[in-house]
């Protein structure tokens, strides 16, 4: 009988220590990521330009909504503390007409900065392969900006929308934790709320841990 019950709490601690060692992710998670994009194209009076930068930190929140063997579905939301645009802005001044005949406009070039903070309440990820240790994912979501200053210029807007789409790797490690490598497709605009619109398109490659999981 000791022998018995001996072979079973061997067997209750083997089973224990291999399901500790496969156990799934939980439902709730928290995770902090950040991101750059060294070329973002833009438009300006001259037409097309990828002469722009943006970057991004922001703290996540996912919850699974399921536990299947080949995909899981994820909500996530996203607080962004801190985002940075750098980009060119022209402005082109009017034809000056006068009495004597008429002054062309001139182009007026220069580098600007805007600094951003925003949320994302909209968002799905799908992860691929849930319960292996290398999982391919895609993921979109829909985020608010506020600029400290109206963007591109006094002619746009201090709220802008950013619309996401991308894919990348989420790498489990121990304990529940992982490491994200991704890539977003990042458009910001003002939804034609100013006068001007050029909209921002930023080849977002980030990094992300994940550090919450239960």
């Amino acid at each position: 009988m000791k022998k018995l019950l001996l072979s079973a709490f061997c067997l209750a601690i083997s089973a224990s220590t291999i399901l500790s060692q496969t156990e799934e992710p939980g439902k709730n998670e928290l995770m902090v990521w950040g991101g750059f994009a060294p070329a973002v194209r833009t438009f300006d009076v001259d037409g097309r330009t990828w002469d722009a930068q943006y970057g991004i930190a922001a703290l996540r929140y996912s919850r699974r909504f399921n536990n299947a063997d080949w995909m899981n579905i994820k909500y996530a939301v996203d607080i962004i503390p801190a985002a940075v645009l750098h980009y060119p802005d022209s402005i082109r001044t009017p034809t000056l007409v006068t009495p004597t005949g008429a002054t062309p406009g001139t182009v007026i070039r220069e580098k600007k900065t805007r600094y951003a903070f925003g949320a994302s309440p909209f968002g799905l990820q799908f992860n691929f392969r849930p319960k292996k240790k290398i999982q391919p994912f895609l993921g979109l979501s829909l985020a608010a900006l506020v600029f400290n200053k109206k963007t591109p210029n006094d002619l746009g807007t201090r709220l802008n929308f950013a619309s996401e789409g991308g894919a990348g790797i989420e790498y489990r490690l121990s304990n529940k934790k992982a490491l994200t490598f991704g890539y977003k497709f990042y458009h910001i605009s003002n939804a034609s709320r100013g006068v001007v619109n050029p909209g921002y398109d930023a080849q977002l490659l980030y990094l992300g841990y994940t550090f919450f999981s239960k």
